[in-house]
């Protein structure tokens, strides 16, 4: 993700009223000359979060949060800076600028931004066929059948493709989109013998990214025997690139943090929606059709520390889980099963034994390898031989875990369940463990490879080439500030303390998200494995900045000499970014002297500080 400009991001949240903002969150009530509510943050009957519409900002007296209106987005919806600052640009709609956007990568944000409009306008259509069309009678029966009534179908934007595309494609050139850009957003498909409508006779779901865009659909049949394909999922678009999307997320964000960084991890998109709207579980999400891939476990380890798998109560839901507690446990995440009665599925068993069946399922999940290991020995049901055959088996996903602690609680567990030594069993499991680095699999093909299945006889000839990675730019301070933490123990101990120092350069410097997230990770200098584990978590473009870092022990001389010349440094550039910034707000064009003046004292105020540092 490039770095939004400077004045760019004053702009975004110059933009936000903070009572207008939190309005949409929670019931505000004035108190005199600020607002006040019950903080969303901690529980409590007598309100103790304060607005202050002066100042921008909140407070809660209760818990001690506080902040303006960007790190209110940030804690309720559990999202990072970036996606924050992107969110809040959307929603009040200001267009978002980029550092160093060359012509091409112009051209692409252009085409990218019609095949979302595109992608908008078909979800209303959709949706208004589902709604009002005497022909997806069907398709509202199907619903009414499973209990998603109209107000779900709202709520979700959940649509009906019609056999005849047609009045869609003249809808869509009242608005000056053509074929070409339908094709684009993988509305119409390319086959050999021209144009075809890729959405035929389907229940549709719009799938949103995180910032709540449509940025591409899923679409299942509902008459059995109409096509062997059950579902048909938008394929690699500008917008759309199905290893990087999990459904519902956008949703799930903020009830993720307030269930505790655990998020609930379903099959299916009617499964999501049961688990939000008819048992009030609304951290959860799925992946788009049966593969969960890396970038998916990736982009989960940004909102949650823990994961409940609440797979179909059958085998092949049981051998779902075991490939997706690999991707999660390899991303560092607790992964916890929901253990669910055979043959139903997460709406199956609300509709057979109410809401509180689903909810008592995910409260009382347990950790994934205790609950497999659990129903194998139930299988096999004192067989020597297929205990024997299990330990292998069981140590090869032991060793997924990343985490030593959690691996070795885990490992004295199936120990003793599978009544072999603890020690023989460890040894196993960290000779896996070394033999899958020295011989490392092969990379995956890029997210969003996988080829879709077309029309028959109309296989699509290319695959879009790959992306390269770009880094994203660290500033020397944020990268020497990183380096020290990563090659000595005693100098990352020192810059913990100080970590209020470093606040301001996190903020102000291009980086400072990496150190923030080094500084929350803490991978231990020297440790190969704990490093590996840390980049892993990263976004991309953020692992490759780090990637020809020196991560090894070093040892430094005078190492709290070093860790106050460097937290200086940082100080002082957090300072002159601070002032660019201001500089830049004062220089925008059309600035009323009223605006400018206390930017302008501020600006005098951070350069005194500057002259006196130097």
């Amino acid at each position: 993700m490039a770095r939004i400009t400077q004045e760019c991001v004053a702009r975004i949240k110059d933009s936000a009223d903070i009572v207008e903002l939190l309005g949409k969150y929670l019931q505000l009530r004035r108190a005199g000359n600020s607002w006040k509510a019950c903080c969303p943050f901690h529980s409590e009957k007598t309100p103790s979060f304060h607005v202050n519409p002066a100042r921008q900002s909140f407070h809660c007296f209760g818990c001690g949060v506080g902040g303006d209106a960007l790190k209110f987005i940030m804690m309720y919806e559990n999202l990072d800076y970036p996606t924050a600052l992107r969110r809040l640009a959307d929603m009040n709609g200001i267009p978002v600028i980029e550092e160093e956007e060359n012509p091409e990568m112009a051209r692409q944000r252009r085409i990218r931004a019609r095949v979302v409009e595109a992608n908008s306008l078909a979800t209303e259509y959709y949706h208004r066929k589902l709604c009002r069309d005497a022909a997806a009678a069907h398709v509202r029966e199907y619903l009414k059948q499973r209990g998603f009534g109209i107000e779900i179908a709202r709520a979700w934007q959940l649509g009906w493709a019609p056999p005849d595309f047609r009045e869609l494609a003249q809808l869509a050139a009242t608005r000056s989109m053509d074929d070409r850009l339908l094709a684009e957003a993988y509305l119409l498909g390319r086959g050999q013998r021209g144009l075809y409508p890729v959405f035929r006779d389907r229940l549709m779901f719009p799938i949103h990214n995180v910032r709540g865009e449509v940025v591409g659909f899923s679409g299942r049949i509902i008459q059995e025997g109409q096509d062997p394909r059950k579902y048909v999922n938008t394929a690699d678009t500008a917008a759309f690139h199905k290893g990087e999307l999990l459904f519902g997320l956008y949703k799930a964000t903020g009830p993720i943090g307030k269930a505790g960084m655990c998020v609930v991890v379903c099959e299916g998109q009617l499964d999501v929606i049961a688990c939000h709207e008819k048992a009030d579980i609304r951290n959860a999400v799925a992946g788009l059709g049966t593969a969960f891939t890396d970038e998916h476990a990736r982009i989960l380890r940004k909102y949650a520390k823990k994961a409940i798998l609440c797979y179909d109560g059958d085998n092949a839901g049981i051998k779902a889980s075991e490939k997706t507690f690999r991707k999660l446990a390899a991303a560092g995440l607790e992964v916890y099963h929901a253990s669910l009665p055979p043959g139903e599925d997460p709406d199956s068993l609300i509709g057979k034994s109410g809401p509180e069946a689903l909810r008592e399922a995910i409260e009382t999940a347990r950790p994934y390898l205790e609950v497999r290991v659990g129903l194998e020995l139930s299988m096999i049901q004192g067989d020597a031989n297929a205990r024997a055959a299990l330990i292998p088996r069981m140590a090869d996903l032991a060793a997924e875990i990343t985490d030593r602690n959690r691996r070795d609680v885990a490992v004295a567990d199936l120990a003793t369940r599978l009544n072999t030594g603890l020690e023989a069993l460890r040894e196993t499991v960290e000779g896996i463990i070394r033999t899958r680095k020295e011989s490392p699999q092969p990379p995956a093909p890029a997210a969003g490879w996988e080829p879709e299945e077309e029309e028959e006889f109309e296989q699509a000839t290319t695959l879009p080439s790959p992306q390269r990675v770009i880094p994203i730019k660290l500033h020397p301070a944020i990268r020497d500030t990183i380096f020290l933490a990563a090659v000595s123990s005693e100098a990352q101990a020192m810059l913990l303390e100080r970590i209020e120092e470093l606040q301001e350069p996190i903020r102000w410097l291009s980086g400072g998200v990496v150190l923030q997230r080094f500084m929350e990770t803490l991978p231990a200098p020297g440790n190969e494995e704990a490093w590996q584990v840390f980049t892993a978590t990263l976004p991309p473009e953020q692992a490759a900045a780090l990637a020809s870092m020196e991560h090894g022990l070093i040892d430094i001389p005078d190492v709290a000499h070093t860790v106050e010349s460097t937290c200086s440094n940082a100080a002082l550039a957090a300072l002159k970014a601070h002032v660019d910034q201001l500089r830049s707000q004062v220089n925008t064009p059309g600035i009323s002297w009223q605006q400018a003046a206390p930017l302008m004292q501020e600006m005098n105020e951070l350069q005194k500080l500057i002259n006196a540092a130097e």
